[in-house]
């Protein structure tokens, strides 16, 4: 239903490429965030109605963490994606997604490879998004998983691991968030699934248990991840 072109690969073979990517994404009929053919492109929040509440979906990449990237920033006139190693820009996209949605949803490419210990930077990051009206945060790039917290009451995972990626046998997880009709978080649920041959399942009931236990483990005390996956404040 939609893509993030967010992260450190989207201009590995250059302007054109990206380019192409968002052509063909809109000829499919495919939204997108995080980048554009110019910033006013790579800046426009997503948004979806559903049930009379209006979702928004914002994107954007802290990685990589250099003042030249290999992975170019949209300009005003150059296509690139959207950066949040200096989140200005991305807070203000935020704002203003906050005040043309009933709830925002920020996905955010961050943190460091193969660890599982969040950076005071994502934290950082993550406490700016919450103010800026994020009433959902969720984080990838990692290629594993990383625990969650509750920020002011809001709800973030800071990476969900590789979805589907390689041949690799590795944890990984969906989340399920319903939403009641005050746009209020009703229920937040971890889904624990397993990557393996180039292909990705639900995991069975001892893997389950196990990957839970793990995100329990490197989560906040905040955040309790139950038997079945929901985790509460």
């Amino acid at each position: 239903d939609i893509v993030s072109l967010a992260n450190n690969h989207a201009y590995d073979y250059g302007p054109d490429a990206l380019c192409d990517s968002i052509d063909i994404l809109n000829e499919a009929g495919i939204p997108f965030v995080g980048a554009g053919k110019n910033l006013d492109e790579a800046k426009k929040p997503v948004y979806f109605t559903i049930n009379n509440q209006v979702l928004a979906y914002v994107s954007a990449t802290q990685i990589e963490r250099l003042a030249n990237p290999d992975t170019k920033e949209a300009t005003a006139t150059t296509p690139g994606v959207l950066r949040t190693l200096d989140p200005t820009c991305f807070l203000e996209v935020i704002k203003e997604a906050e005040a043309n949605s009933d709830f925002v949803i920020v996905f955010v490419h961050w943190g460091s490879e193969n660890t599982d210990v969040v950076e005071a930077s994502q934290r950082e990051l993550a406490t700016k998004y919450v103010e800026a009206g994020a009433d959902l945060i969720i984080g990838g790039h990692t290629h594993c998983l990383q625990g969650m917290e509750y920020i002011n009451h809001v709800p973030v995972i800071y990476s969900l691991g590789n979805f589907w990626f390689n041949s690799k046998t590795m944890d990984t997880c969906l989340v399920k968030v319903t939403l009641n009709s005050k746009s209020k978080i009703e229920q937040f649920k971890i889904l624990p699934c397993i990557q393996e041959n180039c292909s990705t399942r639900l995991a069975d009931p001892m893997e389950q248990a196990r990957i839970l236990t793990y995100m329990q483990s490197i989560s906040h005390d905040g955040a309790t991840i139950q038997g079945d996956g929901t985790v509460i404040e």
